[in-house]
């Protein structure tokens, strides 16, 4: 039975500040680690890519649950829909009010650049001349740090909780009363007001659960279950956003893109994507790449990949190696082989 889908990607940046870190002085500062040997490299936070992720599902038609959250002061409440919202579905929430939370069954990591940063700066200047006054006025002046690199980042899908919602601290308050018996009936009623809700929903299915465990199961149907997959899918082929956008705009679609359907859970790709720059061409290192597909074959199912034509210098080295472990594709179509893939989950055939 398939229990995760793990996908890794590498997407280019040609000059941009994707994510900042802080401001010092007049200079915003990108997001880095430091690496053993006090070099460091630029990173863009996982919360961010996540961002990027929800306005893309969005742009693709989903209503998002932010819109109908509570904000009472710091506090936002989530409005606890995930059969409505597929951002509570994919990414969870937690509800600051109670004991409602759902942890992200979409797990992210941050993408991080291959190259070092190399200290570029982007001068920017405001004069007060276009504002009417004199150029002796002079003008504010503030600096960017920008880098060109390649980064690599992962998702790993959880497919035994994607779409599937336990009443007891997912969907129902917890009650406060002190006595078990009292907690337990006033549990039971507000299951009951929920599984009431739900009833009229064509996508939802509901079945109770069995001693020891409380509440019921409430679960989307196969059908909607591969669509918010398949959307997500979409959502990474159009990847962009983070900060500057409006004078750093950034393309963050895979340039490469790994596809594994596993029986286990693990981000198999995650520390297996490796590159070097040579006669101004990217070059991808097979090697750590086939070592965790050798290392996890026991556990693949389904593995496909995707290369963008023109962005590696090793490209038909690249698919020679690759063949042997599932379709080598242009990215485009490897996304689409994926969610063909996807289609398939949940209907006996492969999950």
């Amino acid at each position: 039975m398939s229990k995760a889908l793990v996908i890794g990607y590498l997407a280019k940046v040609s000059a941009a500040n994707v994510n900042a870190s802080h401001t010092e002085g007049n200079v915003v500062v990108t997001k880095k680690v430091t690496l053993p040997d006090g070099s460091t490299i630029p990173y863009i936070s996982g919360q961010a890519i996540r961002r990027m992720l929800r306005d893309r599902l969005e742009e693709l038609g989903y209503p998002l649950s932010e819109p109908f959250a509570q904000v009472s002061g710091q506090e936002v409440t989530p409005p606890v829909r995930p059969w409505e919202f597929i951002d509570e579905d994919l990414f969870g929430y937690l509800d600051p009010s109670g004991g409602r939370r759902r942890t992200s069954p979409v797990r992210v990591s941050a993408a991080v650049g291959l190259f070092p940063f190399q200290g570029d700066r982007d001068l920017g200047t405001r004069s007060f001349e276009r504002f009417g006054q004199a150029m002796a006025a002079g003008g504010n002046m503030f600096e960017t740090e920008l880098y060109a690199n390649l980064f690599k980042g992962t998702i790993l899908v959880e497919l035994d909780r994607v779409g599937k919602w336990r009443s007891r601290y997912e969907l129902i308050q917890p009650s406060s009363k002190e006595k078990e018996s009292d907690r337990e009936k006033e549990e039971k009623n507000r299951d009951e007001q929920k599984k009431h809700e739900l009833q009229g929903n064509a996508l939802v299915r509901i079945q109770d659960l069995s001693p020891p465990l409380r509440g019921f199961l409430a679960e989307l149907i196969p059908q909607e279950k591969q669509r918010r997959l398949q959307t997500l899918l979409e959502a990474l082929n159009l990847l962009w956003g983070g900060g500057r956008t409006a004078r750093m705009l950034a393309d963050l679609s895979p340039k490469f893109f790994a596809y594994a359907r596993l029986r286990v859970k693990h981000p198999v790709f995650l520390e297996a994507m490796v590159a070097h720059y040579e006669d101004g061409r990217y070059l991808l290192d097979q090697v750590p790449l086939k070592n965790a597909l050798e290392r996890f074959a026991p556990y693949r199912e389904r593995v496909i990949f995707g290369v963008e034509p023109g962005i590696f210098g090793n490209e038909e080295e690249i698919r020679q190696a690759l063949q042997p472990y599932g379709e080598v594709l242009s990215v485009h179509h490897a996304l689409k082989k994926a969610q063909e893939d996807v289609s398939q989950l949940w209907n006996g055939s492969s999950s």
